[in-house]
């Protein structure tokens, strides 16, 4: 175990361990979280996400998939057209504000960059 673990366990609540644990185990994740909390009200296609991230097409659509299936995003249809927009849901946009709050302080968000980090090398 690396130093920045036990830091991380010390210094995330435990609800916010669970959120990133569950949500954030990529950078591509934490880029789209990031962008729908602090944008909640818009509403992007996958191409959009494309470009903004950099990511890869795979990257983004198994991301947008899966932050969809665990209701963070919802999808939208418009013109045979699949946008995404935050969820509707309360209780999700709460811990996803508490989560943009998290991470707007430096030394959390070091240890967050340093957790997805770790679980990236962890799957290689």
């Amino acid at each position: 175990m690396y130093i920045g673990a036990t830091l991380f366990r010390e210094q995330i609540s435990g609800d916010m361990r669970s959120f990133i644990g569950e949500h954030i185990c990529s950078f591509t994740k934490l880029d789209i979280i990031r962008f729908f909390g602090l944008n909640p009200a818009s509403r992007l296609d996958s191409e959009t996400l494309l470009e903004i991230s950099g990511d890869n097409r795979a990257e983004i659509d198994d991301s947008l998939a899966q932050l969809v299936k665990s209701h963070l995003l919802d999808p939208v249809k418009v013109d045979s057209k699949t946008f995404y927009e935050m969820t509707n849901d309360k209780g999700e946009q709460d811990k996803i504000k508490k989560f943009i709050a998290l991470y707007s302080k430096p030394s959390a968000r070091l240890l967050i960059i340093g957790h997805v980090m770790n679980q990236r090398v962890e799957k290689t």
